[in-house]
């Protein structure tokens, strides 16, 4: 996975990160310790009460269409294995390419709505989309759901929506899932996790919403790859979402008001150019440079996480910059973006180009 290929390569990378990093409160730590007195042997389809409760926010039968999953990674590679033989997704985006390939599958990858709907035909088994996009930021509008649905039409292929982000949307707009579109929602599995939107990503909780079939193929995956997922990291993640959230969204808050530093301070350096995104927690800057060299400069002397835009499938030079986290890393991102700005040949300190 290039995030993970990155982070071993350069060991001194501040702690950022795409999602809120903050203490769990009593409520969720006494859930894990009571369920870790006597750990739940759980089912392969998860526990029934966090199937239950993922269930009443989707409007589901618990039983017939929730999976429980190893965070939304699992969730997707288990998707990939069972449906993704001849797989289309759209860029840029999250490594979908690359998760296919891993699980034995193609993958084409589109330009808008009109390429995605040229690749996809009668043999097409996998449609991947991903709102909020993971670099950009971006939130799906109903003209999105309407060409998605147009561009499946002719085709009985799985749609596969990744929502990792859906609860990180900033300045009051609405997430909007395939699954809500009325031509979408009988062939959609949804993907989201507990990483993102409860700041519990070491804890691995993800989880699959959406047709019968689907869930019960991937069911069938897992339950020869790990059998279950831990029941203590379900009994916590089960009190995350029931129990209250004021915790959360304080985090999601804070991210959402760092939006604008980060991407000021990318900005000037007179090098990089973004927009506030729209959701989730990067900076998805351009810059007419080589990006590998320009991301192994900001890993290599300043700590600095930017991802290179190709493994996302972006056409120009981009780096994918990680503004979330705890605030002490936050703000030394902050610091150091500008002291890789001043270093650039040609530009005086107050970030005024010569």
């Amino acid at each position: 996975m290039p995030s993970r290929e990155h982070a071993e390569r350069w060991p001194n990378l501040l702690a950022t990160g795409g999602h809120p990093a903050v203490d769990m409160p009593p409520h969720v730590v006494e859930a894990a310790a009571r369920a870790a007195g006597r750990a739940p042997y759980a089912p392969t389809r998860g526990l029934p009460a966090l199937r239950e409760a993922i269930a009443a926010e989707h409007g589901v039968d618990p039983g017939r269409n929730v999976l429980v999953t190893l965070g939304g990674m699992q969730a997707l590679y288990l998707a990939a294995r069972a449906f993704g033989a001849r797989t289309v997704t759209h860029a840029p985006s999250f490594f979908f390419p690359q998760l296919v390939a891993a699980a034995g599958g193609s993958c084409r990858v589109a330009r808008g709505w009109d390429d995605f709907g040229a690749a996809v035909d009668a043999r097409t088994t996998l449609a991947i989309v991903n709102t909020p996009v993971n670099p950009t930021g971006y939130v799906f509008r109903p003209h999105d759901l309407d060409a998605l649905a147009h561009a499946v039409a002719s085709s009985a292929c799985l749609v596969l929506s990744d929502e990792a982000y859906y609860g990180l949307v900033y300045d009051d707009l609405e997430h909007r899932s395939p699954a809500s579109h009325p031509e979408l929602a009988h062939r959609t599995l949804v993907v989201r996790s507990f990483s993102k939107t409860m700041a519990m990503a070491a804890w691995r909780v993800g989880y699959a919403v959406g047709p019968e079939s689907a869930v019960d193929a991937l069911a069938r995956e897992l339950q020869w790859q790990a059998l279950a997922i831990d029941g203590v990291a379900q009994s916590a993640a089960l009190a995350a979402m029931r129990g209250p959230r004021g915790w959360i969204d304080e985090a999601i808050a804070e991210l959402g008001e760092m939006r604008a530093p980060a991407v000021a301070a990318a900005k000037a350096t007179a090098v990089l150019r973004a927009e506030v995104p729209e959701a989730a927690a990067f900076v998805w800057a351009a810059l007419d440079a080589d990006e590998d060299e320009a991301s192994d400069e900001l890993a290599r002397d300043f700590g600095i996480t930017a991802l290179p835009g190709r493994h996302f499938g972006a056409r120009t030079p981009h780096l994918r910059i990680p503004f979330g986290g705890p605030r002490e890393a936050r703000e030394t991102l902050l610091d150091r973006l500008a002291s890789f700005g001043a270093r650039r040949p040609g530009r005086h300190p107050s970030g005024s180009r010569s």
